[in-house]
Protein backbone atom coordinates (compact mmCIF):
# COMPACT_ATOMS: atom_id res chain seq x y z
CA UNK A 1 0.00 0.00 0.00
CA UNK A 2 2.01 3.00 -1.23
CA UNK A 3 0.29 5.29 0.73
CA UNK A 4 1.63 4.32 3.91
CA UNK A 5 5.25 3.79 2.59
CA UNK A 6 6.59 5.59 -0.10
CA UNK A 7 9.84 5.13 -2.39
CA UNK A 8 11.96 8.11 -0.03
CA UNK A 9 10.94 6.24 3.38
CA UNK A 10 11.96 2.81 1.69
CA UNK A 11 15.17 4.30 1.37
CA UNK A 12 15.69 5.39 4.36
CA UNK A 13 14.40 2.31 5.50
CA UNK A 14 17.32 0.09 3.65
CA UNK A 15 19.97 2.61 5.00
CA UNK A 16 18.93 2.58 8.35
CA UNK A 17 19.48 -1.27 8.35
CA UNK A 18 23.05 -0.40 7.70
CA UNK A 19 23.97 2.28 10.10
CA UNK A 20 21.78 1.85 13.09
CA UNK A 21 25.00 2.75 16.04
CA UNK A 22 23.42 5.67 18.41
CA UNK A 23 20.25 5.85 15.69
CA UNK A 24 17.69 6.81 18.63
CA UNK A 25 19.29 10.10 19.32
CA UNK A 26 18.22 11.57 16.06
CA UNK A 27 14.77 11.07 17.18
CA UNK A 28 14.85 12.94 19.98
CA UNK A 29 13.97 16.90 19.61
CA UNK A 30 13.26 18.37 23.20
CA UNK A 31 11.37 21.23 22.38
CA UNK A 32 8.95 18.29 20.39
CA UNK A 33 6.32 16.09 22.32
CA UNK A 34 8.00 12.44 21.23
CA UNK A 35 3.92 11.10 21.48
CA UNK A 36 0.78 12.48 20.52
CA UNK A 37 -2.49 11.99 23.01
CA UNK A 38 -4.56 9.64 21.82
CA UNK A 39 -7.94 12.26 21.85
CA UNK A 40 -5.36 14.88 19.63
CA UNK A 41 -4.93 12.10 17.36
CA UNK A 42 -9.12 11.22 17.13
CA UNK A 43 -9.75 15.32 16.53
CA UNK A 44 -6.99 14.98 13.28
CA UNK A 45 -8.75 11.80 11.80
CA UNK A 46 -11.91 13.33 12.03
CA UNK A 47 -10.91 16.68 10.52
CA UNK A 48 -8.97 14.94 7.60
CA UNK A 49 -11.99 12.79 6.93
CA UNK A 50 -14.05 15.59 6.50
CA UNK A 51 -11.67 17.77 4.75
CA UNK A 52 -11.60 14.83 2.47
CA UNK A 53 -15.10 14.93 1.73
CA UNK A 54 -15.55 18.41 1.67
CA UNK A 55 -12.79 19.42 -1.17
CA UNK A 56 -13.52 20.02 -4.14
CA UNK A 57 -9.43 20.39 -4.88
CA UNK A 58 -9.22 18.98 -8.18
CA UNK A 59 -6.17 16.70 -7.29
CA UNK A 60 -7.82 15.22 -4.31
CA UNK A 61 -11.68 15.00 -4.55
CA UNK A 62 -13.80 15.31 -8.12
CA UNK A 63 -16.74 13.68 -7.08
CA UNK A 64 -18.28 17.37 -7.40
CA UNK A 65 -17.93 17.12 -11.12
CA UNK A 66 -18.55 13.04 -11.20
CA UNK A 67 -21.51 13.64 -9.73
CA UNK A 68 -22.11 16.25 -12.56
CA UNK A 69 -23.13 19.14 -10.07
CA UNK A 70 -20.26 21.05 -11.47
CA UNK A 71 -18.63 21.12 -14.31
CA UNK A 72 -15.25 23.79 -15.43
CA UNK A 73 -14.57 26.35 -16.91
CA UNK A 74 -10.96 25.93 -18.10
CA UNK A 75 -8.97 22.76 -17.47
CA UNK A 76 -11.76 20.37 -18.17
CA UNK A 77 -9.84 17.48 -17.93
CA UNK A 78 -11.79 15.83 -14.63
CA UNK A 79 -15.26 16.75 -15.45
CA UNK A 80 -13.87 14.59 -18.37
CA UNK A 81 -13.16 11.95 -15.75
CA UNK A 82 -9.49 11.59 -16.18
CA UNK A 83 -7.59 10.59 -12.63
CA UNK A 84 -3.85 10.02 -13.98
CA UNK A 85 -2.51 13.27 -14.44
CA UNK A 86 -2.83 14.36 -11.00
CA UNK A 87 -2.53 10.96 -9.20
CA UNK A 88 -5.96 11.78 -7.83
CA UNK A 89 -6.99 7.71 -7.02
CA UNK A 90 -3.32 7.94 -5.24
CA UNK A 91 -4.26 10.90 -2.97
CA UNK A 92 -7.35 9.13 -1.96
CA UNK A 93 -5.62 6.19 -1.03
CA UNK A 94 -2.78 8.56 0.45
CA UNK A 95 -5.54 10.60 2.65
CA UNK A 96 -7.87 7.40 3.65
CA UNK A 97 -5.13 5.36 4.96
CA UNK A 98 -1.89 7.30 6.08
CA UNK A 99 -3.70 10.54 7.36
CA UNK A 100 -7.24 9.14 8.75
CA UNK A 101 -7.04 5.54 9.48
CA UNK A 102 -3.25 5.87 10.22
CA UNK A 103 -4.33 8.41 12.98
CA UNK A 104 -7.61 6.10 14.28
CA UNK A 105 -4.79 3.43 14.97
CA UNK A 106 -2.22 5.12 16.85
CA UNK A 107 -5.13 6.73 19.07
CA UNK A 108 -6.22 3.39 19.47
CA UNK A 109 -2.71 2.49 20.72
CA UNK A 110 -2.45 5.01 22.67
CA UNK A 111 -5.91 4.53 24.40
CA UNK A 112 -4.61 1.08 25.88
CA UNK A 113 -1.52 2.86 27.06
CA UNK A 114 -3.62 5.25 29.61
CA UNK A 115 -3.86 3.96 32.94
CA UNK A 116 -5.68 7.38 34.09
CA UNK A 117 -9.00 6.36 32.38
CA UNK A 118 -11.80 3.54 33.35
CA UNK A 119 -12.31 0.34 31.36
CA UNK A 120 -15.48 1.77 30.05
CA UNK A 121 -14.05 4.99 29.01
CA UNK A 122 -11.72 3.45 26.94
CA UNK A 123 -14.32 1.05 25.55
CA UNK A 124 -16.50 3.93 24.18
CA UNK A 125 -13.40 5.96 23.13
CA UNK A 126 -12.15 3.00 20.99
CA UNK A 127 -16.55 2.86 19.51
CA UNK A 128 -15.95 6.13 18.18
CA UNK A 129 -12.80 5.56 16.75
CA UNK A 130 -14.84 2.16 15.39
CA UNK A 131 -17.17 4.82 13.75
CA UNK A 132 -14.69 6.79 12.75
CA UNK A 133 -12.69 3.56 11.01
CA UNK A 134 -15.78 2.13 9.53
CA UNK A 135 -16.78 5.43 7.63
CA UNK A 136 -13.44 5.87 6.09
CA UNK A 137 -13.07 2.09 4.66
CA UNK A 138 -16.67 2.33 3.80
CA UNK A 139 -16.09 5.40 1.71
CA UNK A 140 -12.64 3.24 0.15
CA UNK A 141 -15.13 0.34 -0.62
CA UNK A 142 -17.83 3.17 -2.59
CA UNK A 143 -14.63 4.07 -4.46
CA UNK A 144 -12.49 1.66 -5.15
CA UNK A 145 -14.34 -1.86 -4.38
CA UNK A 146 -11.61 -3.64 -3.13
CA UNK A 147 -8.94 -2.45 -1.32
CA UNK A 148 -6.32 -3.56 1.52
CA UNK A 149 -8.41 -4.20 4.65
CA UNK A 150 -7.26 -7.13 6.82
CA UNK A 151 -3.10 -6.22 6.09
CA UNK A 152 -3.59 -2.95 5.67
CA UNK A 153 -1.91 -0.09 8.03
CA UNK A 154 0.70 -2.88 8.97
CA UNK A 155 3.81 -0.50 7.85
CA UNK A 156 7.56 -2.02 7.80
CA UNK A 157 5.82 -5.15 8.73
CA UNK A 158 3.62 -5.95 5.57
CA UNK A 159 4.56 -3.50 2.10
CA UNK A 160 2.27 -5.46 0.18
CA UNK A 161 -1.16 -5.63 1.55
CA UNK A 162 -3.35 -7.81 0.13
CA UNK A 163 -6.88 -6.54 -1.27
CA UNK A 164 -9.37 -7.75 0.59
CA UNK A 165 -13.08 -8.87 -1.11
CA UNK A 166 -15.26 -5.51 -1.14
CA UNK A 167 -18.26 -7.53 0.31
CA UNK A 168 -15.96 -9.44 2.48
CA UNK A 169 -14.99 -5.57 4.00
CA UNK A 170 -18.80 -4.56 4.24
CA UNK A 171 -20.06 -7.45 6.30
CA UNK A 172 -17.08 -6.96 8.63
CA UNK A 173 -17.66 -3.30 9.03
CA UNK A 174 -21.55 -3.70 9.65
CA UNK A 175 -20.57 -6.11 12.30
CA UNK A 176 -17.91 -3.79 13.76
CA UNK A 177 -20.34 -0.80 13.39
CA UNK A 178 -23.10 -3.32 15.34
CA UNK A 179 -20.91 -3.66 18.61
CA UNK A 180 -19.82 0.18 18.83
CA UNK A 181 -23.52 0.57 18.56
CA UNK A 182 -24.24 -1.54 21.69
CA UNK A 183 -21.39 0.05 23.65
CA UNK A 184 -22.21 3.73 22.59
CA UNK A 185 -25.96 3.43 23.72
CA UNK A 186 -25.01 2.66 27.21
CA UNK A 187 -22.18 4.85 27.90
CA UNK A 188 -22.33 8.41 28.52
CA UNK A 189 -18.88 9.20 29.24
CA UNK A 190 -16.09 9.76 26.23
CA UNK A 191 -13.55 10.68 28.93
CA UNK A 192 -10.80 13.32 27.20
CA UNK A 193 -12.35 12.71 23.75
CA UNK A 194 -15.41 14.94 25.02
CA UNK A 195 -13.51 18.20 24.40
CA UNK A 196 -11.92 16.73 21.37
CA UNK A 197 -15.17 15.78 19.66
CA UNK A 198 -15.13 18.46 16.76
CA UNK A 199 -18.95 16.78 15.56
CA UNK A 200 -20.82 16.18 19.15
CA UNK A 201 -19.02 17.38 21.82
CA UNK A 202 -18.83 14.20 24.06
CA UNK A 203 -22.44 13.22 23.46
CA UNK A 204 -22.38 9.20 22.76
CA UNK A 205 -26.21 9.33 22.21
CA UNK A 206 -25.67 11.36 19.10
CA UNK A 207 -22.66 9.07 18.04
CA UNK A 208 -24.86 5.53 18.17
CA UNK A 209 -27.24 7.87 16.01
CA UNK A 210 -24.49 8.42 14.01
CA UNK A 211 -23.47 4.77 13.94
CA UNK A 212 -27.48 3.98 13.07
CA UNK A 213 -27.49 6.07 10.37
CA UNK A 214 -24.35 4.87 8.48
CA UNK A 215 -25.56 1.19 9.42
CA UNK A 216 -28.48 2.13 7.15
CA UNK A 217 -26.70 3.88 4.63
CA UNK A 218 -24.26 0.51 4.16
CA UNK A 219 -27.60 -1.29 4.07
CA UNK A 220 -29.46 0.58 1.75
CA UNK A 221 -26.45 0.56 -0.64
CA UNK A 222 -26.71 -3.35 -0.76
CA UNK A 223 -30.11 -3.47 -1.17
CA UNK A 224 -30.66 -5.22 -4.51
CA UNK A 225 -27.93 -8.13 -3.44
CA UNK A 226 -29.84 -11.69 -2.68
CA UNK A 227 -28.58 -12.78 0.91
CA UNK A 228 -26.80 -9.42 1.72
CA UNK A 229 -28.54 -9.34 5.21
CA UNK A 230 -29.99 -6.02 4.01
CA UNK A 231 -33.00 -5.42 4.79
CA UNK A 232 -32.59 -6.97 8.65
CA UNK A 233 -29.74 -4.24 8.92
CA UNK A 234 -31.29 -1.58 7.49
CA UNK A 235 -34.03 -2.47 10.30
CA UNK A 236 -32.06 -3.18 13.04
CA UNK A 237 -30.43 0.01 12.31
CA UNK A 238 -34.51 2.26 11.49
CA UNK A 239 -34.95 3.06 15.35
CA UNK A 240 -31.38 4.66 15.95
CA UNK A 241 -31.01 6.81 13.03
CA UNK A 242 -31.38 10.72 12.64
CA UNK A 243 -34.30 12.07 13.49
CA UNK A 244 -33.74 16.49 12.20
CA UNK A 245 -31.61 18.14 11.20
CA UNK A 246 -30.32 18.94 14.88
CA UNK A 247 -28.86 15.35 14.13
CA UNK A 248 -26.61 15.29 11.09
CA UNK A 249 -22.64 14.52 11.57
CA UNK A 250 -21.56 18.18 10.51
CA UNK A 251 -18.22 20.42 11.65
CA UNK A 252 -17.94 23.81 11.84
CA UNK A 253 -15.16 25.46 10.70
CA UNK A 254 -13.71 28.68 11.67
CA UNK A 255 -13.13 32.05 10.03
CA UNK A 256 -9.38 31.86 9.32
CA UNK A 257 -6.95 28.98 8.51
CA UNK A 258 -6.18 26.37 8.50
CA UNK A 259 -9.60 25.46 10.27
CA UNK A 260 -11.41 27.21 6.89
CA UNK A 261 -13.78 24.92 4.59
CA UNK A 262 -11.72 23.53 2.10
CA UNK A 263 -14.42 24.95 -0.31
CA UNK A 264 -12.85 28.16 0.88
CA UNK A 265 -9.51 27.61 0.07
CA UNK A 266 -10.33 26.41 -3.72
CA UNK A 267 -13.35 29.00 -4.15
CA UNK A 268 -11.72 31.83 -2.59
CA UNK A 269 -8.31 31.74 -1.04
CA UNK A 270 -6.83 30.59 -4.51
CA UNK A 271 -8.48 33.07 -6.50
CA UNK A 272 -9.45 30.68 -9.08
CA UNK A 273 -12.10 30.68 -11.11
CA UNK A 274 -12.67 26.86 -12.26
CA UNK A 275 -16.33 25.41 -11.71
CA UNK A 276 -19.91 26.44 -13.11
CA UNK A 277 -23.19 24.77 -12.66
CA UNK A 278 -23.32 21.52 -14.90
CA UNK A 279 -25.78 21.28 -17.34
CA UNK A 280 -27.38 18.07 -16.35
CA UNK A 281 -27.51 19.75 -12.54
CA UNK A 282 -29.05 22.90 -14.28
CA UNK A 283 -31.76 21.11 -16.64
CA UNK A 284 -33.35 18.89 -13.51
CA UNK A 285 -33.30 22.35 -10.85
CA UNK A 286 -35.36 24.37 -13.80
CA UNK A 287 -37.44 21.78 -15.02
CA UNK A 288 -38.53 21.56 -11.38
CA UNK A 289 -38.81 24.92 -10.89
CA UNK A 290 -36.46 24.26 -7.76
CA UNK A 291 -35.93 26.93 -5.11
CA UNK A 292 -31.97 26.13 -4.22
CA UNK A 293 -31.02 27.42 -7.36
CA UNK A 294 -30.70 30.69 -6.38
CA UNK A 295 -28.68 29.26 -2.80
CA UNK A 296 -26.70 26.30 -4.56
CA UNK A 297 -25.73 28.75 -6.94
CA UNK A 298 -25.26 32.82 -8.33
CA UNK A 299 -25.61 34.33 -11.36
CA UNK A 300 -29.03 33.02 -12.69
CA UNK A 301 -30.70 34.37 -15.50
CA UNK A 302 -33.74 36.78 -15.02
CA UNK A 303 -36.17 34.41 -15.02
CA UNK A 304 -34.34 32.37 -12.24
CA UNK A 305 -32.75 29.78 -13.84
CA UNK A 306 -29.18 28.30 -13.93
CA UNK A 307 -26.94 29.06 -17.03
CA UNK A 308 -24.71 26.39 -18.14
CA UNK A 309 -22.02 25.38 -21.02
CA UNK A 310 -24.74 23.51 -22.75
CA UNK A 311 -23.03 19.73 -21.90
CA UNK A 312 -20.97 18.82 -18.69
CA UNK A 313 -17.67 18.62 -19.44
CA UNK A 314 -17.92 21.89 -22.13
CA UNK A 315 -15.65 24.82 -20.96
CA UNK A 316 -17.01 28.14 -20.97
CA UNK A 317 -16.42 31.45 -19.96
CA UNK A 318 -16.60 31.65 -15.92
CA UNK A 319 -18.62 35.18 -16.15
CA UNK A 320 -21.19 33.53 -18.40
CA UNK A 321 -22.59 30.90 -16.33
CA UNK A 322 -23.93 29.78 -12.88
CA UNK A 323 -21.31 29.51 -10.97
CA UNK A 324 -21.43 27.90 -6.97
CA UNK A 325 -23.21 29.86 -4.68
CA UNK A 326 -22.02 32.35 -2.47
CA UNK A 327 -22.91 30.44 0.69
CA UNK A 328 -20.07 28.00 0.22
CA UNK A 329 -17.86 30.55 -0.03
CA UNK A 330 -18.11 31.11 3.79
CA UNK A 331 -14.59 29.75 5.18
CA UNK A 332 -17.41 28.72 8.44
CA UNK A 333 -19.12 26.91 6.21
CA UNK A 334 -20.06 23.71 7.58
CA UNK A 335 -18.79 20.42 6.39
CA UNK A 336 -21.41 17.77 6.54
CA UNK A 337 -20.32 14.21 6.70
CA UNK A 338 -23.29 12.13 7.11
CA UNK A 339 -26.84 14.59 6.86
CA UNK A 340 -30.45 13.99 8.27
CA UNK A 341 -31.98 14.26 4.45
CA UNK A 342 -29.52 11.70 3.11
CA UNK A 343 -31.19 9.30 6.45
CA UNK A 344 -34.53 10.10 5.31
CA UNK A 345 -33.59 9.38 1.76
CA UNK A 346 -32.97 5.77 2.65
CA UNK A 347 -35.71 4.85 5.08
CA UNK A 348 -38.08 5.94 2.02
CA UNK A 349 -36.32 3.79 -0.07
CA UNK A 350 -36.49 0.61 2.80
CA UNK A 351 -39.63 1.82 3.43
CA UNK A 352 -40.64 1.36 -0.30
CA UNK A 353 -39.71 -2.20 -0.38
CA UNK A 354 -41.81 -3.23 2.20
CA UNK A 355 -39.59 -3.23 4.97
CA UNK A 356 -40.51 -2.02 8.74
CA UNK A 357 -38.16 0.80 9.57
CA UNK A 358 -41.38 2.67 10.80
CA UNK A 359 -43.50 5.06 8.86
CA UNK A 360 -44.34 5.30 4.81
CA UNK A 361 -42.40 6.01 2.00
CA UNK A 362 -43.90 9.24 0.51
CA UNK A 363 -44.10 10.46 4.64
CA UNK A 364 -39.60 9.90 4.38
CA UNK A 365 -39.25 11.14 0.78
CA UNK A 366 -40.96 14.27 1.93
CA UNK A 367 -39.43 14.55 4.79
CA UNK A 368 -36.03 14.30 2.75
CA UNK A 369 -36.68 17.07 0.59
CA UNK A 370 -37.88 19.11 3.70
CA UNK A 371 -34.51 18.75 5.26
CA UNK A 372 -32.89 19.42 2.39
CA UNK A 373 -34.62 22.70 2.22
CA UNK A 374 -34.29 23.64 5.67
CA UNK A 375 -30.86 22.73 5.86
CA UNK A 376 -30.15 24.83 2.67
CA UNK A 377 -32.21 28.10 4.46
CA UNK A 378 -35.28 27.77 2.89
CA UNK A 379 -38.43 26.94 4.69
CA UNK A 380 -41.47 24.61 5.49
CA UNK A 381 -44.16 26.37 2.52
CA UNK A 382 -41.83 26.46 0.08
CA UNK A 383 -40.46 22.51 0.20
CA UNK A 384 -44.30 21.71 1.23
CA UNK A 385 -44.93 23.97 -2.31
CA UNK A 386 -41.85 22.32 -4.27
CA UNK A 387 -43.68 18.51 -3.15
CA UNK A 388 -46.18 19.12 -5.51
CA UNK A 389 -43.96 20.37 -8.42
CA UNK A 390 -45.42 17.29 -10.90
CA UNK A 391 -41.82 15.26 -11.44
CA UNK A 392 -40.86 15.91 -7.84
CA UNK A 393 -44.67 14.92 -6.16
CA UNK A 394 -43.99 11.26 -4.57
CA UNK A 395 -45.04 8.63 -7.52
CA UNK A 396 -44.30 4.80 -5.70
CA UNK A 397 -44.49 3.61 -9.52
CA UNK A 398 -41.63 6.21 -9.96
CA UNK A 399 -40.06 5.30 -6.58
CA UNK A 400 -36.49 4.98 -8.00
CA UNK A 401 -36.64 7.88 -10.15
CA UNK A 402 -37.95 9.92 -7.52
CA UNK A 403 -35.72 9.17 -4.62
CA UNK A 404 -32.66 8.29 -7.14
CA UNK A 405 -33.36 12.58 -8.32
CA UNK A 406 -33.91 14.32 -5.03
CA UNK A 407 -31.52 12.66 -3.50
CA UNK A 408 -28.65 13.18 -5.24
CA UNK A 409 -29.83 17.20 -5.27
CA UNK A 410 -30.48 16.44 -1.62
CA UNK A 411 -27.07 15.91 -1.86
CA UNK A 412 -25.35 18.97 -3.35
CA UNK A 413 -22.64 19.60 -0.51
CA UNK A 414 -22.08 15.58 -0.13
CA UNK A 415 -20.42 14.92 -3.36
CA UNK A 416 -19.58 11.65 -2.95
CA UNK A 417 -22.79 10.52 -1.64
CA UNK A 418 -24.11 12.09 -4.92
CA UNK A 419 -22.39 9.84 -6.49
CA UNK A 420 -22.83 6.81 -5.00
CA UNK A 421 -26.59 7.60 -5.11
CA UNK A 422 -26.60 7.87 -8.59
CA UNK A 423 -25.37 4.38 -8.88
CA UNK A 424 -27.51 3.08 -6.61
CA UNK A 425 -30.86 4.21 -8.51
CA UNK A 426 -29.26 4.71 -12.00
CA UNK A 427 -31.15 8.68 -11.67
CA UNK A 428 -30.81 10.91 -12.66
CA UNK A 429 -30.06 10.02 -16.36
CA UNK A 430 -25.81 10.88 -16.40
CA UNK A 431 -24.89 13.88 -19.20
CA UNK A 432 -22.30 12.54 -22.30
CA UNK A 433 -19.36 14.36 -21.30
CA UNK A 434 -18.56 16.56 -23.96
CA UNK A 435 -14.78 15.30 -24.34
CA UNK A 436 -14.99 12.02 -22.47
CA UNK A 437 -17.67 11.17 -24.80
CA UNK A 438 -18.73 8.76 -21.81
CA UNK A 439 -21.09 9.45 -18.98
CA UNK A 440 -20.00 9.69 -14.99
CA UNK A 441 -17.61 6.00 -14.44
CA UNK A 442 -18.58 4.26 -11.47
CA UNK A 443 -15.29 3.76 -9.53
CA UNK A 444 -11.83 4.72 -9.61
CA UNK A 445 -9.13 3.00 -10.76
CA UNK A 446 -6.18 2.01 -8.62
CA UNK A 447 -3.28 4.75 -9.09
CA UNK A 448 0.29 4.12 -11.13
CA UNK A 449 1.70 4.22 -7.71
CA UNK A 450 -0.36 1.21 -6.59
CA UNK A 451 0.92 -0.70 -8.84
CA UNK A 452 4.44 0.06 -8.70
CA UNK A 453 4.93 -0.64 -5.00
CA UNK A 454 2.26 -3.36 -4.60
CA UNK A 455 1.89 -5.00 -8.00
CA UNK A 456 0.61 -8.65 -7.72
CA UNK A 457 -1.65 -7.23 -5.22
CA UNK A 458 -3.08 -4.67 -7.41
CA UNK A 459 -3.33 -6.47 -10.13
CA UNK A 460 -5.15 -9.36 -8.52
CA UNK A 461 -8.05 -7.05 -7.29
CA UNK A 462 -11.25 -6.94 -8.73
CA UNK A 463 -11.08 -10.09 -10.51
CA UNK A 464 -8.07 -8.63 -12.28
CA UNK A 465 -10.02 -5.85 -13.74
CA UNK A 466 -9.29 -2.56 -12.98
CA UNK A 467 -11.73 -0.41 -15.00
CA UNK A 468 -13.57 2.72 -14.42
CA UNK A 469 -16.31 1.73 -16.25
CA UNK A 470 -16.07 -1.30 -13.42
CA UNK A 471 -18.83 -1.71 -10.56
CA UNK A 472 -18.11 -1.89 -7.31
CA UNK A 473 -19.86 -4.78 -5.71
CA UNK A 474 -23.27 -3.51 -4.61
CA UNK A 475 -23.91 -1.69 -8.00
CA UNK A 476 -25.79 -4.94 -9.16
CA UNK A 477 -27.73 -3.05 -11.88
Amino acid sequence: MKSIINYSLVLFLLVAVGCTKNIDQFNNNDKSPTTVPANALFANSTVELMDYLSSPNVNVNTFRLWSQHWTQSTYTDESNFQLINRNINGEVMERMYARVLRDIKESRGFIAENTASSDGVKNTQNAVLDVLEVFAYSILVDIFNDVPYSEALMGVENLSPAYDDASTIYSSLGTTLDGAITTLSASTDMGDFAGSDLIYAGSTSHWAMLANSLKLRMAMRMANIAGSGSQAMAEAAASGVFTSNADHAYIMYQSSTPNTNPLWEDLVQSGRTDFLASQTMADIMNNTNDPRRAIYFRNLDANGDLMSTGQHGLDGAYADYSQPGNVLEDPTHPGVLLSYAEVCFHLADAANRGWNVGGDAATHYANGVSASMLQWGSDQATADAFLLETDVAWDASMADERIGTQKWVAMYDQGLEAWCSWKMYDYPAMDTAAQAGTITPTRYNYSVDEYSVNSANASAANNGSDLTTDKVFWDVD
